[in-house]
């Protein structure tokens, strides 16, 4: 704020039907704030609807009464932003307007003395005062950004949100490792609960982009770099070569004519546990190719492609025979940068290896095949007559994957529903834990049962061994019925669990995101299951989690969401950013370290500097600073600082305790409040300052507070694991030692601070807390700066 202005406060005191006189002497409260320094003017108004809220402000506004206000009193949100919207339209900045809600402090109906209440009033509004006349107008940031995406992954998320870019305008790229697009689910046959084809959803996708100018697909291609940030990455990609001119090439397949090359077809993503194992060869339904083939899984872009690795040496035949030349052999990698406005990350899974659960002879047996390499079998082979089915191979095992995949019960469902289609005859066995049919797949289970020879049996087999005509012999407990059996099948099928894909596994190294126990992205799944604790960087789809093929395009659909305002020409940043002062800052790096989602880096001189546009405004820097060198914009270390100095200790009395608290304004505030409204006994010892997150606490306040005479303080943040900033609360308990001895050498007890986590609808905790730490706090005695 320019020093030169003198701020003019004009102070509102919403007292509806004289509720506020009941239990306080407003009368006294509005005579002793209309003295205080910077007051231009007060009224308390009687008539809560805006229409007359506006009529008594915009006036005196406008004749220059006042440059800010102070609201005091609940305010419904609805009529606080149609008050800041008709006041901007003034010419009053919304970042001059203060709330002070008396109410959700505990100052309401409930029993206590009402000249206590009336000081914890005059003391709270005080401190809104304070913080009103450090209020500063603000605007939020423009930035230069780029109305284009990438999309990491062509599977089936990443081409359906591809499209629903380009409806809106948005230019796309779309990089894909593999040759061609379509991902995992190009590999099925059938899909659940419709059992129809795939591949009919993935070319009406596949087709829109064709046709649009804003699509453009990168095959063969990876994420070599990342620079930049929201609005404004650089990515480069580099693309593997084709040895095939994709302009030039017609599909005509004259070369896989004379191609001297055949081999087992192991590019099926279904077979890449097993195709390291020679047995794999000898399955009479794997397909071969030639060396050079359509794009796979999907031939999109059509231009064939050559595994080099497997051609001749010095063989060019197909280069020879090309009748449009459109065969390089000589094509050497390339790389190419990107600059796009935000990332979406839709690199999918991969299946479980099935080799490693040993006991039912996956690559031992060429007749014990996964649940994905079914999906051919059932359309390609000769009759199967018996077929088995193992739910939960390697899932639910402590041994191997502890979770449920959730879509393995409905599969199994599905391809036995094909089965009786082409055989009805065919006998199925199906070994369970649990049928697991959530929603409305539940409706495949009713009609499975409903097949005749399709037994259900409660146990996997205790042991799988070939049997007589190359069949195999399993040996079984029901552990329903207690019955043991001994069953000769022709085909087994391993129902095999969702592991992130080798590709998620790089991306989440190459852009440092985090990764949960199980290897799949991180989030805060509650709340932001599509959060990668990188602006502008969004994770859709399986490689989030198991889920099914629907789940996952709405899942890559609601990151696409997320990462719209970052494409656009100028995106705006919430101005409450931090701001550093260069002249305290000593180059620690703690800003820079404790920021949960990288938004700092080093600008020449070697100081910590910020990119806006990656801030989420937690304010942790602001809290971590050793020199509090670093203050968030609307709550700076000022304005918190001047609301502190403004507490009067000794309010109820010199023996009584008074607290401050700090509580995250995502669930501790909510706790609260609530305690409030729900006309709890709180304690009237508190006073309460919300935050952004706990982790936005300085130490400095905290030492501030108490040598100002406050005997208490209180930092309340998020449970573990549910921080909307990721780690907060974890910040505050790490910064606690740092504290503990800066308190000591004031010689103020250690325990006179504390930190607690609280949920959003733990009220009566919150009390429960506050009663507690009021009798903790007397058995203490006063604080020794108390005056």
């Amino acid at each position: 704020m320019n020093d030169k202005i003198t701020p003019k406060v004009g102070m509102f005191i919403l007292d509806e039907q004289d509720q506020l006189h009941e239990f306080i002497d407003l009368d006294s409260i509005v005579q002793k704030l209309s003295r205080t320094k910077n007051m231009s003017y007060c009224e308390v108004l009687k008539n809560p609807k805006t229409e007359g809220i506006l009529a008594s402000v915009q006036v005196k506004f406008q004749s220059g009464q006042f440059d800010r206000i102070l609201w005091v009193g609940r305010f419904p949100t609805e009529q606080k932003k149609c008050l800041e919207s008709e006041l901007g339209n003034a010419g009053l900045n919304p970042y001059l307007n203060e709330w002070c809600d008396l109410e959700e402090q505990g100052i309401g109906k409930e029993r206590g003395d009402r000249a206590i209440k009336t000081q914890k009033a005059m003391i709270i509004v005080q401190m809104a005062m304070a913080r009103t006349r450090l209020l500063e107008p603000l605007e939020p940031l423009q930035l230069p950004g780029q109305e284009s995406v990438l999309i990491i992954g062509a599977g089936v998320a990443g081409l359906h949100t591809a499209v629903t870019f380009t409806k809106l305008r948005k230019k796309v790229h779309l990089v894909e490792k593999e040759s061609g697009v379509g991902g995992r689910v190009a590999s099925l046959r059938r899909l659940f609960p419709r059992i129809c084809d795939p591949h009919c959803g993935l070319e009406f996708a596949i087709q829109k982009l064709s046709k649009s100018a804003l699509a453009e697909i990168h095959t063969l291609a990876r994420i070599k770099s990342l620079e930049g940030g929201p609005g404004h990455f650089e990515v480069k990609i580099e693309k593997q070569p084709r040895y095939v001119n994709e302009q030039q090439c017609n599909a005509c397949g004259e070369c896989t004519k004379v191609c001297p090359v055949s081999v087992p077809d192991h590019s099926e993503p279904f077979s890449t546990s097993k195709a390291q194992d020679p047995t794999a060869a000898q399955k009479i339904w794997s397909s071969r190719k030639k060396a050079i083939h359509p794009a796979e899984p999907i031939a999109f872009p059509s231009a064939f492609v050559i595994d080099r690795h497997i051609c001749p040496p010095g063989c060019r035949e197909c280069e020879q025979v090309c009748p449009v030349q459109a065969v390089e052999l000589e094509q050497q990698c390339s790389e190419t940068t990107l600059k796009v406005g935000a990332i979406l990350i839709a690199t999918g899974w991969d299946p479980y290896p099935l080799f490693k659960v040993e006991e039912y002879g996956y690559g031992l047996y060429p007749n014990v095949v996964s649940n994905m390499e079914m999906e051919s079998i059932l359309e390609d082979s000769p009759e199967i007559k018996v077929v088995g089915f193992i739910q939960c191979a390697g899932s639910r095992d402590e041994r191997h994957l502890t979770y449920c995949s959730a879509v393995c019960c409905s599969v199994t469902l599905k391809q036995v529903i094909r089965l009786k289609e082409k055989w009805p005859q065919a006998r199925c066995y199906i070994f369970y834990q649990d049928i697991r049919t959530t929603a409305f797949d539940e409706e495949l289970y009713q009609k499975v049962k409903s097949f005749d020879q399709v037994i259900f049996i409660r146990g996997n087999p205790a042991t799988v061994k070939p049997g007589d005509n190359g069949g195999l012999k399993i040996r079984a407990e029901d552990t329903l019925t207690g019955s043991e059996m001994a069953l000769d099948i022709d085909l087994l099928v391993l129902a095999g669990g969702m592991v992130p894909s080798k590709g998620s596994q790089e991306t989440a190294q190459l852009l440092k995101l985090p990764q949960n126990p199980f290897g799949f992205f991180e989030s805060h799944a509650p709340c932001h299951p599509e959060e990668s604790q990188r602006t502008g960087i969004r994770v859709g789809g399986a490689c989030w989690g198991p889920m099914n093929i629907a789940r996952s395009v709405e899942s890559s659909h609601r990151a696409a969401m997320d990462i719209m305002p970052f494409l656009n020409e100028t995106i705006l940043v919430d101005p409450r950013i931090p701001v550093l002062n260069l002249a305290k800052c000593d180059k620690c790096k703690r800003c820079m370290e404790e920021c949960p989602f990288s938004s700092f880096y080093f600008d020449a001189d070697g100081f910590p500097a910020l990119d806006a546009a990656k801030c989420r405004q937690c304010g942790s820097c602001m809290g971590a600073c050793p020199l509090a060198a670093i203050s968030m914009r609307h709550f700076t270390i000022q304005q918190i600082a001047a609301q502190i100095k403004a507490v009067k200790t000794s309010f109820i009395g010199k023996e009584e305790p008074v607290i401050l608290a700090f509580l995250c304004q995502n669930d501790a505030y909510y706790a609260a409040k609530t305690a409030a409204d729900d006309h709890l006994q709180i304690p009237p010892n508190i006073i309460f300052i919300k935050v952004p997150c706990a982790g936005a606490v300085n130490s400095a306040l905290i030492a501030d507070a108490l040598s100002f005479g406050i005997d208490g303080v209180l930092i309340a943040g998020c449970r573990d694991g549910q921080c909307h900033y990721v780690k907060g609360n974890q910040l505050v308990e790490t910064r606690s030692v740092d504290l503990t001895d800066k308190l000591k050498k004031m010689f103020i007890e250690p325990g006179r601070v504390r930190f607690e986590q609280l949920e959003i609808r733990d009220s009566q905790r919150y009390v429960d807390l506050v009663r507690s730490y009021v009798e903790e706090l007397k058995r203490m005695g006063p604080n020794p700066f108390k005056n």
